[in-house]
């Protein structure tokens, strides 16, 4: 073997016992930092609702006496107020009406959904929708008095019951997709 490679062969084996072996190998490092900057966060909002009085029948006629079967309206306006990039959102009623009646043996059940207007445009219950500030939600509820059987729900105990409905609450949820931006 010739004197330059043995050299070198020794020269590359003290090397890696320098640096494997007897000490450390030292980097110089630094670091600098950035401004985070400040950020500002959106909102999202829902009025109390402004009903019209009494329930209608879907020809418009006035309610006086329901039965099982009956399907009865009322229109509710909401204030719908918002701001964020990228800030979408549902509306839902609830599937069940809650109610205090008169008689505490009765087993009435009534069942409710909605169909809804934002700034005059139709959207479905569950339909995602933009809110960019203040516009009009419209709630078309209906309340259904479904038919029941002679044992359980909607029986016959249901008969001349003045039943006095709690608060139907419509629901204005974010949408999880929100956030994303959709131009990434």
């Amino acid at each position: 073997m010739k004197k330059s490679t043995k050299g070198a062969v020794a020269a590359a084996a003290a090397a890696v016992l320098l640096l494997g072996g007897a000490g450390t190998l030292a980097y110089w490092t630094d670091e600098g930092t950035a401004s985070g900057g400040t950020l500002t966060t959106g909102n999202m909002a829902l009025s109390d609702g402004t009903c019209e009085p009494g329930w209608t029948y879907p020809d418009g006629s006035a309610v006086a006496t329901i039965v099982p079967g009956d399907s009865i309206t009322k229109s509710c306006s909401f204030e719908v107020t918002g701001s964020g990039d990228h800030l979408t959102a549902t509306v839902s009623a609830p599937g069940e009406v809650t109610y205090t009646t008169d008689k505490a043996t009765t087993t009435m059940q009534l069942t409710a959904s909605a169909d809804y207007e934002l700034g005059g445009q139709p959207v479905g219950d569950g339909d995602s929708f933009a809110i960019d500030g203040p516009t009009t939600l419209v709630a078309q509820v209906e309340v259904v008095f479904p038919y029941g059987d002679a044992t359980t729900i909607n029986a016959n105990d249901t008969q001349d019951v003045t039943a006095t409905l709690d608060a139907i609450t419509i629901t204005l949820t974010q949408d999880q997709s929100s956030g994303e931006n959709p131009n990434p």
